[in-house]
C-alpha cells in the first residue's frame, strides 16, 4: 500500500499545482503589503539633526512616525564603490546571516553635513560616493557615485515594526533606480532577462522561496528552486545594483511607472540588510558583488565536457552500455550520471544491491576509457532502524525539529524520512566522514563529484509546499521561516568539505545542485531544475543561465532537451547547438520520458549532435580560460550583449561568450534564417558555416541557417585557443597541442589569452600555471607572448597550427594557415621563443 500511495504522489508532483503552491494572496504578509498604502501617521521620518557616527565609522539615523514607532537606520559607505543600508529595532530578535558575505569595514570617520532637514555622508574612503538622507515624510535616502544619483531607498513603502516574535517580523521597503530603462535579476525563475512590470496586477509578484516546483512555466514570476534576491537596474548610461540580505521568503513587485524604476520586497521576516553596487558600468556592478560573495572556484577540466544523465539508469549494466556505445557512435562525453538506481531503496551512501551487485568494477571500466561518474545524493535520510546513518543521526541528534522538539518527519520516495540539520556544527563534521572512501564503501575516485538534487528541501507533502512547514526548527531554535533559502547553502559548503576531506585536500571537488541561495556558488554549480522539452524553456534556459552568471553562478546549465516530455529532433538538435555555449553541458530526462541518448537517432541527427558536442570540445581551452578570468575579476562566462555594449539591451536571443565569441542560435522551429545584430564597431568572423564572412558591428542582417548551423561568431581583434584534435574525452586531451585562430580586426590587430594548468589539482593557487598574453604583429607577421601571471616553469605547451583571417581590399575573408612538423622538437632561439614568426609552409613546434 505503500508504494501505491507513493507512486500516486510522485505522479501527482509532475505538474504545476495552484492549489499546492502558494501566491502573493495565500501569505498573509504579502496581501497586506501589496495593498497597503501608509498614511501620513505610519510614514517614518529621519530626524537627521540626531545621526551619529558611531565607533565602527556608521552612520546611525532615528526613524520615528506619527504612531510612535522607533527605528534606526544604520548607513555605511564602503570600499568599492559599495554601500549598505540597515534598519535596526531596539532590541535584535531577527535572525542575521552571519557567514557568506566579505566588505571591507570603513578605516575612517564619515563627514556629516546637516542642512535644512538634508544630511549628507562622504569619507575620505570613497570620495567618489555620498549619501544623501532627506528627513521627509517620507524619508528618502539617496546615493550617488560621482555626483550621479544611481538608487533611492524610498521610505514611503518602509512597513517594519519592533517585532516580539518571529510571527511579526515581516517588513516591506521600496528602491528606485535612477535612469534604468529595465531591472534585472531574482534568480531563479524561468523568465527572459528583463523583469517585467508587476505592481500593475497583471502578474504575480516575483516570488523567492526555495521550492521543488517540477514541469514549471515558463515566463512565470513563479518560485523555482534557489533564491538570489538582487536586482540590477540598467540603461545605457549606468548600472547599479542591490541585494537583500535575507534568506526568509520575499515577493518583490517591479514597476516601471514614474520617474524611476523600482523594486518593492516584501519580506517575511528575518533581518534588513540591504548592500548597495554604485557600479556605473554592467562589469562594474557584477565585481562589486563578486567581491563580496566570492567567486566559483576553478573546477577541473572534465567539468566542461559533455554530461549525460537520465532519470534513471537503473544497473551497471545499463551505465557501461551507454559509455561504450557513446564511443562507437564518436560522441565525446566525459560524465555518466548515476541518479537514484544505483541506492538501496533510497538509501544514500549505500548500493543497489541486486543492480549494482560490483561498483568498483564499474567504475574501473568507466575510468579505463577516460571518463568519471557523479552520483546523486540529498539530505533527507529514511527512517530506518536497519540504516546505519540514519542511527548514528538519531544518536547525534542532528535532525531538523518539530516546535515541540521531535524529529521533523514527513515521506520521501524513501518513505517516511529526516533532514539532517545543516546548521549543527557536529552535524557538518559528521556529514564529511560520509563521502569518505572507507565509509561509502564501494567507491573510488572515478566518483569524481556528487549532483545534490531536493535539497530545497523537497518531499510529498502537498500542505507544505512539498518542503519545510514555516515552525520546523533548526539549530539554536531558528525557525525555518527565517533561513529557509538559506539550508541549499549551507548543505553544499558541507558537502565541499566532506568532498575535500575525502580527496585529502589534493583535487579540485565538483558538486552539483539544484537548490541554493546568494552565495551557494563558491561550492557548486547549478542547473534550471525539472524543465519541459518545449521551445519557450529552450528560449528561457539561455536568460536562466545569464541572470545566473550576473550574479556571480557561473557554472549554470539547462537540460538539454528538457527534462519532462519528448523533444521533437528538431528542437533536441537546437538544443544541443544551445548547450555547447551554456557553461554547464548536460543532457538529462525524466524516466516518463523516452530514452534519448545521441546513438539512439538517426544517422541525420546523429551528426548534428555529434558535430555540435565536437564543437564544444574544440572550445574547452577558452572555457577554461574564462574560468580562471572569472576566480580573479569576478567576471561571467556567459554575458549578455549589454555586458560589453551597454546600449543594446533588449536582445534575449543573442549572449556573448567572454569578450570574444557571439552565439545567436536558432530558437524557434522550422527557421530557414535569422537575423543577427553585430553590437559595437567591431567586425565580427562567421565560424559555424566555415564559411569566416566577415559582418560589421552596428548592424543588422539576416543570415541563411539550416539544421547544421547556428550561428556563432569570433569577434575581429581575438586570438582564440582551441584543441582540434577529436578526442573521446578530456582525459585524452590534456597533452594535446593547441591551435590558435586569429582573426584580425581591420588594422590587422588581434589580441588573446592562453590559460592552462594541472587540470585537476589545487596548485593553481599557488600560481603554478600557464598564462600568457598573445599579441599578433602584422609588422613581423607574428605573435607575442607575455607573461601575465603564474609561473610557467613545467608546462609545455605546443602550438600545432595558427590560422590567420583577415578581411581582404575586396571585403573577403583571406585565411592563412601555418602547421607545424609534428616532430614535437623544442625551439632554440629565445627570440622566437618570445616572438613567434609565422613562415607559410615552414612548420614549427614551439615550447614556452
Amino acid at each position: 500500500m505503500l508504494f501505491f500511495r507513493l507512486l500516486f504522489l510522485v505522479t501527482s508532483a509532475l505538474a504545476v499545482d495552484n492549489n499546492v503552491f502558494h501566491d502573493c494572496s495565500s501569505e498573509p504578509f504579502c496581501a497586506t503589503f501589496r495593498s497597503q498604502v501608509l498614511d501620513a501617521n505610519t510614514q517614518f521620518v529621519a530626524n537627521v539633526a540626531e545621526a551619529q557616527r558611531t565607533p565602527l565609522n556608521t552612520v546611525n539615523v532615528p526613524l520615528t512616525n506619527g504612531n510612535g514607532e522607533e527605528l534606526t537606520l544604520e548607513l555605511s559607505i564602503l570600499c568599492g564603490h559599495k554601500m549598505r543600508i540597515k534598519v535596526l529595532e531596539k532590541v535584535q530578535k531577527r535572525f542575521i546571516i552571519r557567514y557568506g558575505i566579505v566588505l571591507s569595514k570603513m578605516d575612517y570617520p564619515p563627514t556629516l553635513e546637516i542642512s535644512n532637514d538634508t544630511l549628507t555622508i562622504t569619507t575620505t574612503w570613497a570620495v567618489e560616493d555620498k549619501i544623501v538622507v532627506r528627513k521627509g515624510p517620507p524619508f528618502t535616502v539617496e546615493c550617488y557615485h560621482q555626483d550621479q544619483l544611481e538608487i533611492v531607498l524610498n521610505g514611503d513603502r518602509l512597513v517594519m515594526k519592533n517585532a516580539e516574535t518571529v510571527e511579526d517580523q515581516a517588513f516591506s521597503f521600496r528602491v528606485e533606480f535612477e535612469g534604468a530603462n529595465k531591472l534585472y535579476g531574482l534568480a531563479h525563475h524561468s523568465f527572459q532577462m528583463a523583469l517585467k512590470e508587476t505592481v500593475d496586477g497583471s502578474s504575480e509578484p516575483f516570488r523567492m522561496k526555495n521550492l521543488d516546483i517540477g514541469e514549471y512555466d515558463e515566463d512565470s514570476p513563479l518560485a523555482l528552486y534557489g533564491s538570489i534576491p538582487v536586482v540590477y537596474g540598467h540603461s545605457a548610461d549606468f548600472t547599479s545594483g542591490v541585494f537583500l540580505h535575507n534568506a526568509a521568503q520575499m515577493f518583490v513587485d517591479i514597476n516601471y511607472t514614474g520617474d524611476r524604476p523600482s523594486a518593492y520586497f516584501m519580506v517575511e521576516c528575518g533581518h534588513f540588510d540591504l548592500i548597495l553596487f554604485l557600479g556605473p558600468t554592467p562589469r562594474d556592478v557584477v565585481r562589486q558583488y563578486s567581491s563580496m560573495m566570492g567567486v566559483t572556484r576553478m573546477p577541473q577540466l572534465w567539468v566542461f565536457g559533455y554530461h549525460q544523465n537520465r532519470h534513471t539508469y537503473w544497473t551497471q549494466e545499463e551505465v557501461k552500455d551507454v559509455v561504450a556505445k557513446m564511443d562507437q557512435a564518436d560522441f565525446p562525453l566525459d560524465i555518466i550520471f548515476l541518479d537514484y538506481g544505483y541506492t538501496n531503496k533510497y538509501r544514500y551512501f549505500e548500493w543497489n544491491p541486486e543492480n549494482f551487485t560490483d561498483p568498483l568494477e564499474m567504475q574501473q571500466n568507466i575510468s579505463a576509457t577516460g571518463r568519471r561518474i557523479i552520483a546523486v545524493s540529498n539530505t533527507h535520510v529514511p527512517v530506518d532502524l536497519d540504516y546505519y546513518i540514519y542511527v548514528d543521526g538519531k544518536e547525534l541528534d542532528i535532525y531538523v525539529k518539530n516546535p515541540e522538539g521531535s524529529d521533523y518527519k514527513d515521506l520521501t520516495r524513501a518513505g517516511e524520512s529526516v533532514w539532517i540539520d545543516f546548521l549543527i556544527p557536529d552535524a557538518l563534521t559528521w556529514y564529511a566522514f560520509l563521502f569518505d572512501f572507507s565509509k561509502f564503501s564501494g567507491t573510488s575516485e572515478t566518483i569524481a563529484g556528487f549532483c545534490h538534487d531536493s535539497n530545497q528541501p523537497s518531499f510529498l507533502n502537498d500542505t507544505t509546499e512539498r518542503t519545510f512547514p514555516p515552525e520546523t526548527l533548526h539549530y539554536e531554535q531558528t525557525q525555518n521561516r527565517e533561513i529557509h533559502n538559506f539550508y541549499p547553502l549551507m548543505h553544499v559548503r558541507a558537502a565541499d568539505a566532506a568532498l575535500s576531506f575525502r580527496d585529502r585536500y589534493e583535487k579540485r571537488v565538483f558538486i552539483l545542485s539544484r537548490a541554493h541561495f546568494a552565495g551557494s556558488h563558491q561550492y557548486a554549480a547549478v542547473w534550471t531544475g525539472d524543465n519541459t522539452a518545449s521551445w519557450p524553456h529552450l528560449r528561457n534556459s539561455i536568460t536562466e543561465c545569464l541572470t545566473y552568471n550576473l550574479m556571480g553562478t557561473v557554472q549554470c546549465g539547462a537540460n538539454v532537451g528538457g527534462f519532462y516530455g519528448d523533444p521533437t529532433e528538431e528542437l533536441l538538435q537546437r538544443w544541443y547547438q544551445v548547450g555547447i555555449w551554456i557553461p554547464y553541458f548536460r543532457a538529462h530526462s525524466s524516466g516518463d520520458s523516452a530514452p534519448r541518448e545521441p546513438y539512439l537517432f538517426s544517422e541525420e541527427v546523429q551528426s548534428v549532435i555529434r558535430l555540435a558536442i565536437k564543437t564544444r570540445y574544440k572550445h574547452i581551452p577558452y572555457w577554461y580560460r574564462l574560468m580562471f578570468d572569472h576566480t580573479q575579476s569576478g567576471d561571467p562566462l556567459i554575458r549578455p550583449l549589454f555586458y560589453s555594449y551597454p546600449e543594446y539591451i533588449d536582445y534575449d536571443d543573442h549572449f556573448l561568450i567572454g569578450e570574444e565569441i557571439l552565439s545567436r542560435p536558432v530558437l524557434e522551429a522550422g527557421v530557414s534564417e535569422v537575423q543577427v545584430t553585430f553590437p559595437g564597431n567591431d567586425i565580427w568572423y562567421r565560424v559555424d558555416d566555415d564559411s569566416w564572412a566577415v559582418y560589421e558591428g552596428g548592424t543588422n542582417q539576416n543570415l541563411v541557417v539550416n539544421i547544421t548551423t547556428s550561428p556563432y561568431f569570433y569577434r575581429g581583434g581575438s586570438i582564440i585557443p582551441r584543441m582540434d584534435i577529436e578526442r573521446p574525452s578530456t582525459t585524452q586531451m590534456m597533452t594535446d597541442p593547441f591551435q590558435l585562430y586569429v582573426t584580425l580586426d581591420d588594422d590587422d590587430n588581434a589580441e588573446g589569452l592562453l590559460y592552462f594548468d594541472d587540470y585537476i589539482t589545487l596548485h593553481y593557487i599557488r600560481a603554478s600555471y600557464f598564462y600568457f598574453k598573445l599579441t599578433y604583429d602584422y609588422g613581423t607577421n607574428g605573435i607575442r607572448f607575455q607573461q601575465v601571471s603564474g609561473s610557467s616553469d613545467g608546462f609545455t605547451p605546443r602550438i600545432q597550427r595558427i590560422v590567420v583571417h583577415r578581411r581582404g581590399t575586396n571585403k573577403e575573408t583571406i585565411t592563412t594557415t601555418y602547421t607545424t612538423t609534428g616532430d614535437g622538437s623544442p625551439l632554440e632561439d629565445v627570440d622566437i621563443v618570445q616572438h613567434l614568426l609565422l613562415k607559410e609552409k615552414e612548420g614549427f613546434t614551439i615550447y614556452l
